[in-house]
């Protein structure tokens, strides 16, 4: 075990001495400091920061932001308004803002995307859909159209081993609640409030719940649902007679 921490505690301090880097490594660390971080290099690049009481983003308009609030409550101020988040609540806000109070936030950040503002929450004490293995999820903010990001919330119920698997994409995530683990190449790691991990595309990871449940709220920049021009509700359930306007060529918006 001391083993496995002192490890841990290496690769901890190996990454965050590249943190002004653009990579795409693994990270997992322990919320103690505002630090951001550059994966634009990714397939869909991001940007990640931990925000510890007050920030200032002045220099994102193109870009969304998905944040979640881990601890405490911000102010936050952007061209939608000022808004008070509260612990377990999330927002989404394109271009600038600004956060200011006592507390600590994810925000995961993708560029050159411009999505719609909304606040939510606070989290639910278990997902809605079912997933793998005894897993369970929300989605917290849904893809506006089919292909776009969207933030999740996974929870892994005591005495759940993950079965190892991938995404095509990169994950951006916080432990909101809980204890465990998770398990990459790169060995054993701690998963505890406030844990906060990146995951590259194509990583193999499980999360591991023995003894305690996790909830972990993960930005995905990218999902295979969603409406589309050919297949939304407002579209499928407009009916002319009895067929829908999705197969009704003569009257669909082109």
């Amino acid at each position: 075990m001391e083993k496995q921490k002192e490890t841990n505690l290496i690769y901890y301090h190996r990454v965050l001495s590249m943190i002004t880097t653009t990579r795409q490594e693994f990270y997992c660390q322990q919320f103690l400091e505002t630090i951001k971080l550059d994966y634009t290099m990714a397939g869909h690049p991001s940007i990640a920061r931990w925000v510890i009481n007050s920030i200032k983003v002045d220099d994102s308009e193109a870009d969304t932001h998905f944040l979640f609030v881990s601890e405490g409550e911000l102010t936050l101020k952007c061209d939608s308004g000022e808004f008070l988040l509260r612990e377990n609540c999330f927002a989404a806000v394109p271009g600038n803002f600004s956060l200011d109070g006592s507390g600590q936030v994810l925000v995961a950040t993708l560029l050159n995307y411009t999505g719609l503002f909304n606040v939510g929450g606070p989290i639910e004490p278990f997902g809605r859909l079912k997933y793998i293995d005894g897993c369970s999820s929300t989605v917290l903010i849904n893809p506006l159209r089919r292909g776009e990001p969207c933030l999740n919330f996974l929870y892994v119920p005591p005495g759940i081993s993950q079965t190892p698997h991938t995404h095509p994409s990169l994950r951006i995530g916080l432990v909101a609640a809980g204890s465990g683990t998770c398990e990459v190449d790169e060995g054993t790691f701690q998963m505890q409030p406030g844990t906060v991990f990146i995951l590259p595309e194509n990583k193999l990871h499980s999360f591991h719940a023995i003894d305690n449940y996790l909830k972990i709220i993960i930005y995905h920049p990218d999902s295979d649902v969603g409406p589309t021009d050919d297949s939304h509700t407002m579209l499928n359930n407009t009916f002319v007679g009895k067929k829908s306007a999705q197969v009704l060529d003569a009257i669909r918006t082109r």
